[in-house]
């Protein structure tokens, strides 16, 4: 049955199946099947509605205005009717036919007095409630921008400078920033690159400083590189641009007491006679906080925002310093935007994730999150501008409605196009990042990590909406000694393991958290070898870091069991880890660059649950072959080397389907319950900390150790050896035909 849409839908007929690859088609199933947004989008217009089907907004207005909901949106009619001015200035040249006049009391006065109040206010359409806020009419109608005009029958392209088109897109943005200021909140945009953004967050501080006059009134401008402020083709530029715009054609203020382009200040008014200045008096400022977050301590004004905040060095530090200066009493008295572009040049992404999906934190705005996957909108998050809303030559001209099922399948054929002719590894990421479907893929880094990003992400984002089901599988407990001085189980609802990367104020001593149990054989035995491990450890008792062990099953190439803290004393963290090994009668590998593991195993006569230093590292001259002795023959030496390949070991073991099941999409990567592991893994930057990648870095060097043994035991077909490599469930997971060559 074909899936019913809205008129401005390309329809999902066999005709367009056959003409895609079958990937590609069900990508696009999937998007719109897990992605409310994009149901919400393409509903039919009997679902979707129109305004004359809205109720009357009375909270915050009480002019026949509709309520706008952003995150189900109403189809949009008949919007050059709030373009009135722009449309006449096109063809005239000028807003009005009404003759100048200086008399306030004359027709031309009234009529720029009630364009005054349309900038401040908003318009609103009487027959039927529709309406637009007080930024957007400004933008629509007063900000020319650079748009590209396409040749009709041709691919080819003009830039040209005319007044933005009516976007359904511009439509949700400003009607969430009005929302913000409504509720006293401030705001956070994630989008797609492409859509102008830079202009419309450059029309805010014009409008601004005409409505909101007074020295008082300041408005800010912030990025961590100065290059995205100054020149022709920075933001301060485009804010030129719009002041020169309103001081040519209209008969508002001209005047200005600073007209700082080098310094990036520009205040509006003017001297009198004395020296004494008068006017507007509201000014805007461009400043660039790189390696300084304070610079804009004490900013006070109507509006901050905060450029490309996808590259600040510390976005939260910097948000939190100005925070004070927009709000009395926890109320935003002026509005603060961060805005995020995905896949930008140097991007991290942290503090920009945090604003957006943690939007209470940090006095923001927040909407449901219908954007991401299998996301029910119970949780909250910022405005989110997908690649599918008003790409080029997918929506309509006269109101803007996007072509969503059009525009998602040439994005999914242009990451099919990179998936299968780049070599780059970083590339299909990199091309999600900069037209994301999902707030998750905006946030994705593009560069510095071996591990796949985007998918870990989607992974990570199925799980959100039953984390609380998908936790309750977990054993939580510890190990105990029994009289006999065996280890036994015991579970607890008292200890709590750290089950976010991300680090909170409070106990860090974390617990054991057992994903399965040990498996015995026949005999009621754990067979030595089923289970290997690998650890990062800790010297001293005090410090950030984390002691972090995790276990793995060789028969399932599963994760089984991790324990990641600090506990008091790093001898604890000794004492846990020995008893994980004990329990799953496991050997591990560790990081041997600190002693203190190896002398309290030495003193308990358990080196045995400690690994040789593997012979592999040898064999790839990671390490030194030399005679080696007591801790020096343990365990393995961390350096860059080492590092990077635990890291990549561990990348393409998540790529690997998790069984032989040909009919099993499910890759390894999608058997992880460590969720904090995930976020370290999606985190991973070459200046951070991260104790779970190190600790499994060191399990899969031991992994791969044990996979080369076995597949030497395997070429020598007249020796067969009673040991692990002989196993049918062993061979099965490592065989030599599913591996990656040395």
């Amino acid at each position: 049955m074909e899936l019913k849409v809205n008129k401005y839908q390309t329809k999902l007929t066999d005709e367009l199946k056959e003409s895609l690859p079958k990937e590609v088609y069900d990508e696009l199933l999937e998007y719109i099947s897990t992605v409310q947004f994009i149901q919400n989008l393409i509903a039919p217009e009997d679902i979707r509605g129109f305004a004359k089907d809205r109720p009357k907004e009375t909270e915050f207005y009480n002019d026949g205005r509709i309520q706008v909901d952003i995150t189900k949106p109403h189809i949009l009619e008949d919007m050059d009717f709030f373009r009135e001015r722009a449309i006449f200035f096109e063809k005239n040249g000028k807003y009005t036919n009404i003759p100048p006049n200086s008399n306030p009391k004359s027709e031309f006065a009234d009529f720029w007095k009630q364009e005054l109040y349309k900038w401040k206010h908003g318009m609103v359409r009487e027959s039927d409630g529709e309406w637009i806020p007080g930024y957007l009419y400004f933008y629509w109608n007063y900000s020319p921008i650079w748009l590209v005009i396409s040749k009709e029958g041709s691919k080819q392209g003009d830039r040209v400078k005319k007044f933005p088109k009516p976007w359904s897109g511009d439509y949700l943005f400003f009607h969430y920033l009005d929302q913000c200021r409504c509720n006293g909140k401030h705001g956070k945009n994630l989008k797609s690159r492409g859509v102008g953004m830079s202009f419309k967050n450059a029309a805010m501080s014009p409008r601004n400083m005409f409505v909101y006059p007074g020295a008082g009134n300041v408005n800010f401008h912030l990025a961590n590189e100065k290059s995205y402020l100054q020149g022709d083709k920075g933001l301060f530029g485009k804010i030129l641009e719009v002041l020169d715009h309103v001081a040519e054609t209209t008969p508002l203020a001209k005047s200005r007491l600073i007209d700082g382009k080098k310094e990036m200040i520009i205040q509006l008014g003017f001297q009198d006679e004395y020296g004494v200045r008068k006017g507007l008096l509201s000014s805007v400022h461009a400043i660039s906080l790189k390696d300084n977050p304070d610079k804009a301590r004490g900013a006070r004004g109507v509006f901050c925002h905060y450029e490309e905040d996808g590259i600040f060095d510390n976005l939260e530090k910097a948000w939190n310093v100005n925070r004070p200066g927009f709000e009395d009493g926890g109320v935003a008295v002026g509005l603060m935007l961060a805005a995020g572009t995905g896949g930008v040049e140097g991007g991290s992404f942290e503090g920009s994730e945090k604003l957006f999906y943690k939007p209470s934190a940090y006095n923001i705005y927040g909407v449901p999150n219908v954007f991401d996957k299998n996301a029910d909108g119970t949780n909250e998050c910022g405005h989110f501008w997908g690649a599918y809303l008003n790409r080029n030559g997918c929506y309509e001209e006269i109101n803007g409605e996007s072509d969503v099922i059009k525009a998602l399948v040439e994005i999914l054929l242009e990451r099919y196009k990179v998936k299968y002719s780049s070599s780059d590894p970083n590339a299909i990421t990199q091309k999600k990042a900069e037209l994301p479907i999902t707030p998750q893929e905006a946030v994705m880094k593009t560069e510095g990590t071996l591990f796949p990003v985007a998918d870990l992400k989607e992974y990570l984002s199925s799980i959100s909406h039953k984390k609380e089901s998908f936790l309750a599988e977990h054993y939580v407990g510890e190990l105990l000694l029994d009289p006999n001085g065996n280890v036994i189980w015991k579970p607890s609802s008292d200890l709590y393991p750290l089950r976010s990367y991300a680090m909170s104020e409070g106990s860090k001593s974390g617990c054991l958290e057992i994903f399965e149990m040990p498996r015995k054989n026949a005999n009621g035995d754990i067979p030595f070898g089923r289970y290997i491990a690998g650890i990062d450890p800790i010297d001293a008792d005090s410090g950030s870091s984390l002691f972090s062990i995790f276990v793995m099953d060789t028969f399932t190439d599963r994760i089984v069991a991790e324990y990641t803290g600090r506990p008091r004393l790093a001898v604890d963290a000794y004492e846990i880890s020995l008893r994980v090994l004990k329990f799953y009668n496991a050997q591990a590998n560790y990081e041997k660059n600190l002693k203190g593991l190896f002398s309290y195993f030495d003193s308990k006569n358990a080196l045995n649950y400690l690994c040789d230093t593997p012979q592999i590292l040898r064999d790839m001259e990671m390490t030194k072959a030399t005679n080696l002795y007591g801790n020096l023959a343990k365990g393995t030496h961390a350096n860059k080397d080492v590092n990077k390949w635990g890291r990549l070991l561990q990348a393409q073991w998540m790529l690997t389907k998790h069984t032989s099941d040909e009919d099993d999409a499910r890759l390894n990567m999608h058997m992880l319950r460590s969720l904090p592991y995930i976020e370290e893994c999606i985190a991973w930057n070459s200046d951070g900390n991260f104790d779970r990648v190190s600790a499994m870095g060191m399990l899969f060097v031991l992994r791969e150790d044990k996979v080369k043994r076995t597949i030497s035991a395997k070429a020598n077909q007249d020796k067969k050896i009673d040991n692990i490599s002989n196993d049918k469930f062993f061979n099965k997971n490592f065989d030599n035909k599913k591996r990656n060559s040395y």
